[in-house]
């Protein structure tokens, strides 16, 4: 029989082995058979299979007998188990490494419901064990979580050193709370405890309350007792601040919920008493942790049921008496809870097909599983099989079920929950049971890890302090702002001083050229301008001057400037003025002009500004040769109303004279403002023709006509007026009044005098311009300035004019040439593969003329150098009878027949390493070895391509001449040559040498159908091999030559 059998009954039953110790606990023993029982008459847990066990009591560990041999007799029970068919083990009590290692050899399950032992953890070893019991340490992670609920991240541990689960806990919950970033203040241990060591107690406060707020204490509940009372009578607990964490290991029994507050073992008959009450109250502070009370309302049905089987099956007396007084031990839960998970993981591993010995496979089905207990709560059993248990706080809470004149009672407040999606859990979640019965905290709130002012008042500080600090602060404050103010100052009176915006009169060179002002305006400023260079030299006004300016330039550290004289003999530089200058300098903005500086030297005031080379828009309006498309326009436009923009943001507020001529244009069509600002620099300058001209007061709003107090620095309103003159003169062309027949004087009065409630404006009725853009323009010439739009409106009413193009007219132009650009790179492209098209014909062509390494050199243009060959091999054939077939033949027939004739020996070269060097008549002469060297090959190219020919001459045809054969002699020599190009025009590749006059000859002197070879070739391709040879004898020549009749077809090839 082993594990599953058969009875008599054919019935399958399973086996399991019981490890028990009857001397503890008999009443409990009942769990087993009960759980058994349970799981035979569920039908969904072992089908077909009935669960049966063997017990066996294995004693009890005393001194005497030590573990050693009480592990000894277990392992005996289990080894006979084993024998007698049992498959798995539930046991045994206390120590149980030896029993689960032994298990683990058989790979037999193992199931403890009491063991305790902290080695059976690792997996590695016990690799089949499991246990409902939980170990100590598991407490730990309910600790530190509960810690984590109400933020106490320190704390002091108070640990009793005389019990081996006090230790097992105190490392589980140091290391756990260190793992989470938790400060342990402090750690004080003492030995076992007894009511009159009070002072222990004492002792252990005193030195540890300054530096905590939090304990955690792990001891006997006595010292617990003795410890809330020596906080109490040093008053620590009476506002709430402190909080002590007890750690029990006995489970919560509702029955004695006021004993955990007593000593009830040592005064079990203790009444209250005056004193006592204060004492009784310091446990507000206490928050004890304990093993859950089952919850199951079967509870009490299940413990009679223990009973009754531990009467019936372990023969246990019974006495009804004694029966109701005692109490089934926890442990029978456990036991109970271990049969039933073996059973599910067998069932499991029976259901997938794997064997039911294995017991490495049954508690894979264990462990990292939560199981719902007898007890009534679902429990964890982690990767090392250890249940993580349950644990309930309990906190004192008021009682109305008590006579007692407190009413006061020890409760549990709430449990632990693991996170039910998590297959591993880490630490649980503290809850309460009730919410709306949370604990009775002794402040009202929970109390905090630390004061807020440190335990040592650093992180606050007293009323006087505050003062102090706060005076000091200020008084800092409106130090450093004064100090900042003082600063600023300081920068900016430094700057008015340093005339950084100062030009010297003797770097500016003026470039004289015809401008645009009048001769006397002209002469003017040349007489004021004494210490100003009035001309340069000539060559260099003609090579830096543009060809027409429209204004005063001049010649500035290397650059074309525009000088604007101010008609003043001297300037007096009062801060005012120096803070206009220092404010136009600032001025930065794409289209407003730069200011570079201002030359104030007696009799030579000026400004200079960047030179534009376009003129002003004056200028280009004017220009009749110039055409303005929709694109311009509104790029001069964007470019107005951005600078206006620009300006009415800034310290300078308004332009005051914005016209036309003050609208100027760079090199880029980029329009810039220019002439405003500079107000008081300007002012008092003798009075000129040209500003009394009235046509300069055309782009003047009217309300600024009528008070001249307000002209020139002017308003935005005005501005805004000036801008729709400007709009109806850009878009008009004709002018700022367009054609209308009256004089600057004339219109300037009518635009004052504002008569018939209607107001004198340009005409608009023959203006070509979109509807938005006219009713925009003759909003911005509103009689009255606040009906005016300001200048961020306009722009946004003028901004369907850019819709589609580029920021300004340069962009604009960009865009198109870059379009252009496009095309004319898909043109060139197309070009440029055409060429090389054609140079490819033409360098195939050039290298059907010259040999491939001269041709490049001459490509190139360097000259080619005559090179000499130590061994070449030339060849030389022609037709025998030539001239009388030419005699027989027209010329057309004969150049026919050479075509045909040479176009053959052409197809026939192309297969060799030779070169083609000529054909002249019907003689055609071929070389190897040049003007690629290639060793000794070249006789035998030479030698092959010669058979070929002499193969292929046999089958040739003379077209005029059906069936007269083509009589080819052929001539061959090997020997030192020369070769180079000769002449300029129509550059020939020509050879020279000995070698060249015998091979000629031994063509010459040799026979029809005959390849004459000689002495030199002989000799190299008889090194070569594969040639034979027939010696002809002497000739005239005086060379002794041979006829090749054979040549070898492994070699041709």
């Amino acid at each position: 029989m082993i594990g599953i059998a058969k009875n008599e009954s054919k019935k399958n039953y399973v086996t399991l082995g019981f490890l028990g110790s009857y001397g503890h606990s008999q009443v409990g023993l009942g769990a087993l058979p009960l759980a058994i029982d349970a799981v035979n008459k569920d039908p969904n847990l072992l089908p077909g299979l009935e669960l049966r066990y063997v017990a066996a009591d294995i004693g009890t560990k005393t001194p005497s007998n030590g573990s050693i041999s009480f592990a000894a007799c277990a392992i005996e029970k289990m080894t006979e188990m084993r024998d007698n068919g049992s498959i798995a083990f539930i046991g045994p009590d206390d120590t149980c490494s030896s029993e689960a290692l032994v298990a683990a050899a058989w790979n037999l399950p193992m199931i403890s419901y009491k063991c305790a032992d902290t080695k059976v953890s690792d997996k590695r070893i016990f690799s089949t064990f499991a246990r409902t019991l939980p170990p100590s340490s598991k407490v730990s992670k309910s600790v530190v979580s509960l810690l984590k609920a109400f933020n106490w991240h320190r704390f002091t541990m108070v640990v009793c050193q005389s019990h081996a689960w006090v230790e097992e806990v105190r490392d589980a919950i140091e290391s756990l709370a260190e793992s989470y970033g938790m400060i342990i203040a402090d750690m004080k241990l003492y030995s076992d405890y007894i009511p009159r060591n009070i002072k222990i107690m004492d002792s252990i406060v005193f030195e540890t309350y300054r530096s905590t707020r939090v304990y955690v204490f792990i001891g006997e509940h006595i010292a617990l007792v003795d410890f809330v009372k020596c906080l109490q009578m040093r008053h620590l607990l009476d506002k709430g601040e402190y909080v002590i964490i007890s750690v029990d290991d006995e489970i919560y029994d509702p029955d004695r919920k006021f004993n955990v507050v007593a000593r009830p073992y040592i005064d079990p008959y203790l009444k209250y008493k005056s004193g006592d009450v204060e004492y009784i109250m310091g446990f507000k502070s206490v928050l004890k942790l304990t093993p859950s009370h089952p919850k199951n309302p079967d509870y009490q049905i299940i413990c009679e049921n223990i009973k009754r089987y531990s009467a019936k099956t372990f023969s246990v007396p019974y006495h009804n008496t004694i029966f109701d007084s005692i109490s089934v031990p926890i442990h029978a839960m456990y036991l109970y809870d271990a049969v039933m998970i073996y059973a599910k993981a067998l069932t499991e591993v029976i259901n997938m097909g794997q064997d039911p010995r294995n017991g490495r496979e049954v508690l894979k089905k264990i462990w990292n599983r939560t199981y719902h207990s007898v007890q009534g709560y679902d429990v964890f059993i982690d990767g090392n099989g250890d249940a993580e248990g349950n644990y309930s706080v309990i906190a004192l809470m008021e009682d109305n079920t008590l006579n007692n004149t407190i009413q006061l009672s020890m409760q549990p407040v709430g449990f632990f929950q693991y996170n039910s999606s998590s297959s591993i859990p880490h630490l649980p979640n503290f809850k309460y049971y009730n919410e709306n019965r949370p604990i009775m905290w002794a402040g009202g709130n929970p109390p905090r890890a630390e004061p807020i002012c440190g335990f040592r008042g650093e992180k606050c500080i007293n009323k006087t302090d505050w003062r102090i600090v706060i005076t000091v602060i200020v008084v800092a404050f409106f130090t450093l702002i004064g100090f900042i103010l003082a600063f600023k100052h300081y920068r900016y009176e430094q700057k008015l001083a340093c005339l950084l915006w100062k030009i010297d009169g003797k770097d500016i060179t003026l470039i004289p050229l015809g401008v645009n002002e009048s001769d006397t305006e002209k002469a003017l400023f040349n007489t004021k301008n004494e210490k100003i260079n009035s001309s340069i030299a000539p060559d260099a006004a003609a090579e830096l001057a543009p060809k027409r300016a429209f204004t005063t330039i001049a010649l500035y550290k290397g650059n074309i400037v525009a000088v604007k004289p101010i008609y003043k003999k001297n300037i007096d530089l009062t801060r005012n003025i120096r803070k206009e200058l220092k404010q136009i300098r600032e001025v930065s903005h794409e289209n407003i002009i730069q200011f570079i500086g201002a030359c104030v030297d007696h009799n030579n005031v000026c400004i200079i500004t960047p030179y534009c080379a376009k003129g002003s828009l004056e200028d280009v309006l004017a220009n009749k040769d110039l055409h303005l498309d929709n694109m311009f326009v509104s790029s001069l436009v964007s470019d107005l109303l951005k600078g206006l923009i620009y300006l009415h943001d800034s310290d300078i507020i308004s332009h005051g004279r914005l016209k036309s001529s003050n609208c100027l244009i760079d090199s880029r069509w980029v329009l810039l403002l220019s002439d405003f600002g500079l107000h008081e620099f300007k002012a008092g300058q003798e009075e000129r023709k040209k500003d009394k001209e009235e046509k300069n007061l055309l782009w003047t709003a009217p309300e600024l006509l009528r008070n001249p107090n307000c002209f020139p620095r002017g308003t935005q309103k005005g501005d805004v007026y000036s801008f729709g003159i400007l709009l109806y003169e850009i878009i008009g062309k004709h002018g700022p009044w367009g054609n209308i027949p009256l004089t600057p004087s004339e219109i300037i009065t009518k635009v004052k005098s504002y008569q018939n409630g209607k107001p004198f404006r340009p005409q608009t009725q023959n203006i070509d311009a979109e509807k938005y853009v006219l009713k925009c323009m003759e909003s911005c010439w509103d009689e009255d300035p606040e009906q005016r739009p300001d200048i961020r409106y306009v722009r946004v009413k003028l901004k369907e004019m850019q819709a589609g193009l580029k920021p300004n007219i340069f962009d604009n132009m960009l865009a198109i040439m870059e379009k252009y650009a496009s095309n004319l790179e898909a043109l060139v492209s197309e070009r440029t593969d055409q060429l090389t098209e054609e140079k490819k014909k033409t360098d195939a062509l050039l290298h059907r003329m010259l040999p491939k390494s001269v041709a490049e050199s001459l490509k190139r243009g360097e000259p080619v150098e005559a090179e000499s060959f130590d061994c070449v091999t030339i060849y030389f054939s022609d037709i025998v009878g030539f001239t009388e077939l030419s005699a027989l033949s027209t010329p057309l027939q004969v150049v026919d027949l050479l075509n045909d004739l040479y176009t053959c020996c052409d197809s026939i070269i192309s297969h060799y390493d030779v070169y083609k060097v000529e054909t002249i008549g019907d003689a055609y002469m071929v070389v190897s070895g040049l003007p690629i060297r290639n060793g000794d090959r070249h006789a035998g190219e030479i030698a092959s391509m010669a058979l070929h020919m002499l193969r292929k001459i046999n089958c040739f045809e003379i077209k005029h001449r059906r069936g007269e054969p083509i009589k080819l002699r052929i001539g061959i020599h090997s020997g030192h040559c020369v070769a180079g190009v000769v002449g300029l025009k129509m550059p020939r590749y020509c050879l020279f040498g000995d070698t060249v006059n015998t091979a000629s000859r031994m063509e010459s002197s040799g026979e029809a159908f005959k390849i004459h070879i000689s002495e030199a070739t002989k000799f190299l391709l008889e090194r070569l091999g594969g040639y034979l040879f027939e010696e002809r004898g002497l000739t005239t020549i005086k060379v002794i030559s041979f006829v090749i009749r054979i040549f070898k077809k492994n070699v041709l090839k």
